[in-house]
């Protein structure tokens, strides 16, 4: 029954949910370009152009009235100077002056701009050297924010109706979420076409969504910039991929539960390149009794080398070793390949309680405790009086999920006899029944 459990458990080809963690739950992690990337695709694009242009035609001095906004005449001689340009600042000609104007207060917000009332002038601000500053992390920071106030920008220009508000990022974050290709006619109906083509094409020209034959999709830089405006909304770190590198062993461990599995061996060969795989292989078998079972499987996961070859045999040879473990040789057993397991030794009843206990915790992370949820978990239709006599092992085990384990069985296992060993076995536990 163990080994069925094990092959049956979809975690050695997914962790979607994680362990319940004390705070917020793993998040899957995001590639991103390097930062010098990331830059040269901002300095290549249409907005970043117009902001060149703007700053460029106030480097002299500008005269502003006294809201620090140009007069009639200076806003008509700078729409002269942009022309084309001035396009990427609003979602459509109708809206372009009100668009211009309030471009022009967010890059005074930003430091692009900075304007003397007393003098009533304006000038390049301080962040205007970002534009051309080889110093990829600071120009890019600067950029960033802008980016962030133009895309609420655009989400509020010219919406009549609550429901069109902030739809520009709204859009930003449906296509990054999405991480692939998706055809306009996905993204709205007919009669919202026109509306949601005005905001992809502002997108568009910042960079961060681009155009393919199977599609929209989110670029690079629209990929940096949506994390780091999810993170300031949600307040969660969303990690990038390889940011575990430094992490220990139980951090990169809990990490893994929320990775796509394409993206675990890069994570996890980026992790034992700060330290040489024996101290992998040992910082890993430590963890394993200290995280969660979603967690403990992609440890064991790695150290088989069900990921890819992270540590090659002397992985294998590592969990070999656990095979007669009173608590994790059962579980050991269920990732070793066949060859290896046949070698290895039993490690008897004891680590197979643990393990099937191990399990129904990770199977109750993502369908809570129900009679369906114990039916698939193979605890309903076995012989009653065998399932009595497992289900009492449970009380004299050391698992800390062995109380909900049973608490389950109390409440929705249909058989009473099971139900009766059950209750007696969770009476040996510690803690009241749930």
């Amino acid at each position: 029954m163990v080994e069925r459990a094990i092959e049956q458990g979809e975690p050695r080809r997914d962790f979607p949910d994680g362990d319940p963690p004390a705070g917020p739950r793993p998040l899957p992690p995001v590639r991103l370009a390097s930062p010098a990337e990331l830059l040269l695709a901002a300095r290549r694009t249409e907005l970043h152009a117009m902001v060149r242009a703007l700053v460029g035609w106030v480097r002299p001095g500008r005269e502003v009235g006294p809201d620090g906004g140009l007069p009639p005449d200076g806003f008509a001689g700078l729409l002269d100077h942009l022309g084309d340009r001035a396009r990427p600042a609003a979602s459509g000609a109708a809206g372009l002056e009100q668009a211009v104007r309030r471009f022009w207060d967010a890059l005074v917000e930003h430091g692009l701009l900075h304007v003397d009332a007393g003098r009533g002038l304006v000038w390049p601000g301080p962040a205007a050297a970002s534009l051309d500053d080889p110093l990829a992390d600071e120009a890019l920071e600067v950029w960033r924010r802008f980016l962030i106030t133009m895309v609420d920008l655009w989400g509020g220009v010219g919406r009549g109706r609550a429901a069109e508000e902030a739809l520009t990022g709204n859009l930003l974050v449906c296509l990054y979420a999405r991480n692939g290709w998706i055809p306009l006619d996905a993204l709205a109906v007919e009669s919202a076409r026109p509306l949601v083509e005005l905001h992809i094409g502002a997108l568009t020209n910042a960079g961060l969504v681009e155009h393919a034959m199977f599609g929209i999709g989110v670029t690079p830089l629209g990929r940096y910039v949506c994390r780091a405006l999810l993170q300031e909304a949600s307040g969660q770190t969303i990690p990038v991929l390889g940011s575990y590198a430094g992490a220990d062993a139980a951090t990169l461990l809990r990490a893994l539960t929320a990775y796509p599995v394409g993206l675990i061996p890069e994570e996890a060969a980026g992790w034992v390149a700060e330290r040489t795989v024996e101290s992998g292989i040992a910082e890993i078998r430590a963890a394993l009794t200290e995280v969660g079972p979603t967690a403990r499987r992609a440890g064991l996961d790695l150290l088989a080398g069900t990921f890819g070859d992270t540590f090659g045999p002397a992985g294998r040879r590592a969990l070999a070793e656990l095979a007669a473990d009173p608590r994790l040789g059962a579980l050991v057993r269920g990732v070793l390949p066949e060859e290896e397991r046949e070698r290895a030794p039993g490690a008897g009843r004891d680590a197979d309680v643990w393990a099937l206990i191990d399990l129904a915790v990770m199977h109750f992370e993502k369908e809570p405790p129900s009679a369906e949820s114990l039916h698939g978990l193979g605890y309903v239709h076995e012989d009653v009086a065998k399932m009595a006599k497992l289900v009492a092992l449970f009380g004299d085990c050391d698992h800390p999920g062995g109380p909900g384990v049973l608490d389950a069985i109390i409440a929705h296992h249909p058989d009473p006899p099971v139900v009766a060993a059950a209750r007696a076995a969770r009476e040996r536990l510690p803690g009241p029944p749930a």
